[in-house]
């Protein structure tokens, strides 16, 4: 298992009936490999409500987005199939609902991308068509924080 510290940017487009909203973020995180997938984590802020650990695990036709903090949710994206779970914030909890159109994801050592097309329904409300695109590259060391050699 290799770990390498790595930046995120995180593109978000959410479509609905009343109009569209988008996001973006430049994070840091880590890059781990396991087995045949991959998982990447890294810390956000939600909405002001502190932050939020993230993690997202890549195996095959899975990704699988937790998220732990004031928000928490646990998002499957299967291509095909709908999958349900909890949202929870610090107002309750409601059901969500995935249907996964599109995931495609290509990683390395050196970073990737990943790109997600899902429709989601909250508390029985429709949210629209969202997109996720991250961009992972590995951080390079900042200058001068590399261990100096010394000679005696």
């Amino acid at each position: 298992m290799s770990e390498n510290n790595v930046i995120v940017a995180i593109r978000a487009l959410q479509r609905r009936d009343t109009g569209t909203d988008s996001m973006t973020q430049r994070l840091e995180g880590r890059l781990t490999r396991e087995g045949d997938g991959w998982l990447l984590t890294y810390s956000e802020e939600s909405g002001g409500l502190g932050p939020t650990s993230t993690s997202l695990r890549l195996n095959g036709e899975t990704a699988t987005l937790t998220r732990n903090g004031a928000l928490a949710s646990q998002m499957v994206f299967q291509q095909g199939r709908p999958h349900t779970s909890a949202y929870k914030t610090p107002y309750g909890t409601l059901p969500m609902t995935l249907h996964t159109l599109r995931l495609e994801w290509e990683l390395t050592q050196a970073g990737g991308k990943v790109f997600l097309v899902y429709q989601m329904h909250l508390g029985g409300a429709d949210m629209g068509e969202n997109r996720l695109r991250l961009t992972i590259t590995k951080k390079e060391p900042s200058p001068g924080s590399e261990a100096k050699e010394t000679f005696l």
